[in-house]
Parts: C-alpha cells; structure tokens; sequence
C-alpha cells in the first residue's frame, strides 16, 4: 500500500523534485534510499565524498536523484503516484530499494517477509512500467550489509526471486553488484562508512570508495565502459540540498534504515 515517510523533511524533498521534475529534459532516473540520496553528499570527508561520482557518471546522462533516506518500497509507490514521474520520459530507470523492508524501523515500522519485500519491489517496478512504457529499468540487487545473518539471508532470497521473475524481460534487467562489497567471499567492512560513526554502527552505507564502485558498475551496466566520459551532455547543477552529513536533511541515518 502506498503511503508516505512521516517527518517534513521528507514532503519537503518531495515537494523539490515535484520543481525538478517539471522542469524536464530528464534522461536517467535513480530511484531508491538513502543509499541513493548519498551521491547528493559533498562531506565529511574522507567517508562521505559521493556527489563528484554522480557528476562522473550520472550527471552527463541529464540524471534526476529520486532517493529518499529510510524509504521502503510502500514510499516509493507513493512518490510515483503523487507526480514524481509526471510527464517525464527517461532513456533509463535505475531501482535500488528494499533493504528497509527487510528489517524493523525505530519508527516502529515492521520487518517484511522476503516475499513480501519481493511483492513490494514488483509493485514499484510495475508502476514505473506504467508510468514510464519506453524506459528500460535497471533493478540493483539489495547490497550486502553487515546488520545480521536473518537480514542477510532475507536480502539474499529477496534478490534471488527478483532475478528469476525478471530473467527473461526485455525491459528489466537486475544488477548484482555484491561482490564489489566482498573480499574473500566475506563482507569487506572498510568500504562501509557506519562502523567509523561517532556512534558506530553495522556496515549498510557504501564509504567514498564503495559508492563510486556502486557507481561505476551502474554506469558500466547502463553505457559500457565508455559511459564514464563526461562529454555526453550537460549535467545537472549540484543540487540545492546538498547533505553535508549523514545527519542531515532526516536526522541521524536510522540504524538498520538506509
């Protein structure tokens, strides 16, 4: 069911994009969480550098940031009903959401099964196939994280369903990007900037160096290696909500939220 995050924040986002969204001339969409929301971020530095990876690789190709810190995917149905996409006719859509679903927020939202995380996700896919007939979507896996061994085993079926569902589409393809987050087949826990918090909690959000990996993998699955050039096309401005932190815009990043 389609609802919206509570908080000001969090209409008042929306309320910006609903401006950029009007304004067209849109050719690649990224939909998703906070682990979207970050190539926004310009600091603190070392850990949290993300925005000059978007103007790398996303801000030639004319790109609009639809990420939301801690959304699920009931928000992201949401957003889509309420004219975040209106009138817009993007080349490409990348999805990357569900990782919230899969664990229970302070907020008391409850944790889903892996079925119902994979119904959600479905949903989204197919009101932006609605909304959006001629755009191709690229559906990025939930990322590995560090939470628990249940949310991982979750992410791991929920990401499984999806690539089964999808194997044979024309017009969805997904991305498993895990195993740039891996070293020795375990969770490389340095390319994670949360356990180097004030308050240090378990790997879920991609550092510096693990965002533009992100990134680039993105990039490469969408344009191919060539992709990266920064000729094609005029990028968009920084943006006028630049983080500057991981406690900005929504408060402290929720544990266990993305």
């Amino acid at each position: 069911m389609p609802v919206p995050q509570a908080g000001d924040w969090w209409l008042a986002r929306h309320l910006d994009r609903l401006v950029q969204v009007e304004a067209g001339g849109v050719d690649l969409l990224l939909i998703g969480d906070s682990i979207t929301q970050n190539f926004e971020k310009t600091g603190p530095a070392p850990d949290e550098v993300f925005y000059p990876a978007w103007e790398e690789f996303f801000a030639p190709h004319h790109a609009l940031n639809l990420g939301y810190s801690g959304d699920q995917t009931q928000n992201v149905l949401w957003r889509l009903r309420h004219g975040e996409v209106d009138g817009l006719a993007p080349k490409d859509v990348v999805l990357l959401i569900g990782t919230n679903n899969t664990v229970a927020k302070p907020n008391g939202t409850l944790e889903q099964s892996a079925e119902q995380v994979t119904a959600g996700v479905e949903a989204v896919v197919d009101e932006l196939q609605e909304r959006l007939p001629e755009s191709k979507i690229l559906l990025v896996e939930i990322l590995p994280s560090g939470i628990s061994a249940t949310k991982s085993a979750k992410d791991a079926a929920v990401n499984a369903a999806l690539r089964a569902r999808y194997k044979a589409s024309e017009e969805v393809r997904c991305l498993d990007v895990s195993s740039l987050f891996l070293k020795d087949g375990v969770l490389n826990r340095s390319l994670f900037y949360d356990p180097r918090m004030k308050t240090p909690q378990e790997p879920l959000h991609p550092d510096t160096v693990g965002q533009r990996r992100l990134a680039k993998a993105i990039s490469e699955a969408l344009y191919g290696p060539s992709g990266t050039a920064s000729g094609k096309g005029r990028g968009r401005t920084a943006p006028r909500h630049a983080l500057q932190s991981s406690d900005a815009a929504d408060g402290a990043v929720n544990p266990g939220a993305v």
